[in-house]
């Protein structure tokens, strides 16, 4: 209604794109255990938003992944920070 993307919005993309990262670096499902968000440009009404996820660090059970996520891919509008846990059964 204000013409620019809910950060509600933005987090659960973040959320999405910081869990695939997890997939793709373990092959293992996961659980987000944190979430941190920076907002750092507006999105607005015909923006695109992707995100630039990448693997950190994996200790044991827990990953650790961050991503970028760029508005018009030039811009940084947020940057995300996720710890994940990952599951006991593998991802088919």
């Amino acid at each position: 209604g204000l013409g620019f993307l809910h950060g509600g919005m933005i987090s659960a993309f973040a959320d999405g794109a910081l869990a695939w990262a997890v997939w793709k670096a373990t092959k293992r499902s996961s659980v987000t255990m944190r979430l941190s968000l920076d907002f750092l440009e507006t999105v607005r009404i015909g923006d695109w938003l992707v995100a630039k996820p990448q693997h950190i660090e994996t200790k044991g059970e827990i990953v650790h992944v961050e991503a970028d996520l760029l508005r018009n891919n030039e811009q940084i509008a947020a940057h995300a920070v996720g710890v994940f846990n990952l599951l006991r059964r593998k991802a088919k």
